[in-house]
């Protein structure tokens, strides 16, 4: 019998929808807060699939799981009631936004006995998995050394058009806080995890003209020793110029990266006095599609590099009992605990942090009510600064802001 799963959020929840029918699962309810989303969304839904507005409502049709791609800084009270419900749950990134909310997830999964799997799909696309590969066979030695990097700039429509108000998530983000898609391919490929985290960060006040942020920092940069004793660098997610992400393990035999500009391949060397039986000293390629059960086409097309593919599949087999995902909750906490304590880091100008191991139950009291966020609550406080150089937005910045939105239609979110 299909899993039965419903969709929250249809922008980037359209790509859930692709995939969901490209695994067999039974799409029976749809959710946006957005009349003019839910009615293109339900085009590409079956006939059955019933429409909500409001996600409590939403959460009493009979389902067995939700894809959850709704806001930034939503993602765990989403997730908590969707557990609470009987639902299992598949999250978009980040997991949480407070320290206090790591906790919280965790004990939810915990006590409601339900599934919970982070969404993060660029550790599955062809590259990270082909470096996965690779270092479980052996061939190149233990990791010292490993770096990701994930750059995402954009023009001023762009940006406003993803920006949708003053007090929309995007415009408070600091720039630690988006770091799944650098720090997840490396924790995936060698299977070890931040230990401690120092970062810095870089001012680009400019970056913010004509737009609604509040954001001014154009980098950020993370330093952490992980749990096999190697050290690891990645950024957060970039706005400086040249759009990409980029990977790279240094290991004692040699090193194998992802091809800049090429997602699909990567380049493999080894020492010339470890070079392993039938292999090159280096070489350019790209990688088999292994493992899927539609062909390779479908599998990159799905979205991502194949990265949607994957994430959808893992789910779908960890519904039915068939397998454990990667990051399950206690690795996605984990990620956002990194997030959250590098920006503090930034904020205290580069101290270490310790990153919390959310398993154990004692350690949870010291972060239970640790509540700070750069998030604006509902007086438009906020408890610390989202960018190293604050940067409030002018009536011109506004003005401008507007006018993308008032040509896509696009409604200012104020709260």
């Amino acid at each position: 019998m299909a899993i039965k799963i419903g969709i929250v959020g249809l922008s980037r929840g359209l790509n859930f929808i692709k995939c969901a029918k490209l695994h067999g699962l039974d799409i029976v309810a749809i959710c946006d807060k957005d009349q003019k989303r839910l009615d293109f969304a339900k085009n590409r839904c079956p006939e059955t699939t019933k429409c909500f507005t409001d996600y409590d409502e939403f959460l009493k049709e009979d389902m067995d799981a939700v894809a959850l791609i709704n806001f930034f800084n939503e993602h765990t009270p989403f997730a908590i009631k969707a557990m609470e419900a009987g639902k299992d749950v598949l999250c978009e990134c980040t997991a949480a936004s407070t320290l206090a909310e790591c906790v919280e997830l965790v004990e939810a999964v915990e006590r409601t006995g339900r599934h919970f799997m982070l969404a993060e799909n660029y550790p599955f696309m062809q590259g990270p998995l082909e470096m996965h590969n690779l270092y479980k066979s052996g061939t190149l030695g233990r990791v010292l050394y490993s770096h990701g990097e994930y750059i995402h700039p954009g023009t001023l429509e762009d940006t406003n058009k993803f920006t949708r108000g003053e007090y929309h998530w995007r415009s408070w983000t600091p720039r630690t806080y988006y770091l799944t898609h650098s720090i997840g391919p490396l924790m995936f490929i060698t299977d070890a995890y931040p230990k401690t985290v120092t970062a810095v960060s870089a001012s680009a006040p400019e970056l913010c003209k004509g737009t609604a942020k509040h954001t001014s920092d154009g980098i950020a940069c993370m330093l952490c020793n992980m749990s096999d004793g190697s050290v690891c660098s990645f950024t957060g997610a970039g706005a400086i110029g040249g759009r990409g992400n980029w990977y790279r393990i240094s290991c004692l035999n040699g090193f194998v990266e992802t091809v800049r500009g090429d997602g699909d391949s990567v380049c493999l060397q080894y020492n010339p006095w470890e070079i392993p039986e039938g292999k090159f000293e280096r070489q350019t390629y790209v990688p088999n599609i292994v493992g899927a059960d539609h062909p390779a086409a479908v599998v990159r097309d799905a979205g991502h590099g194949g990265g949607d593919y994957w994430v959808m599949k893992q789910f779908k087999e960890y519904c039915e009992g068939k397998t454990q995902p990667y990051f399950d909750v206690y690795r996605s906490v984990q990620m956002s605990a990194i997030a959250i304590l590098a920006w503090r880091s930034v904020l205290e100008g580069g101290t270490t942090k310790d990153i919390p191991d959310f398993k154990d139950k004692a350690v949870r009291e010291l972060y239970r009510n640790d509540t700070l966020s750069p998030f604006p609550k509902a007086d438009h406080t906020t408890d610390i600064p989202c960018s190293k150089q604050e940067y409030h937005p002018t009536e011109e910045d506004m003005e401008e802001a507007r006018k993308t939105w008032k040509k896509y239609g696009i409604v200012e979110i104020n709260d």
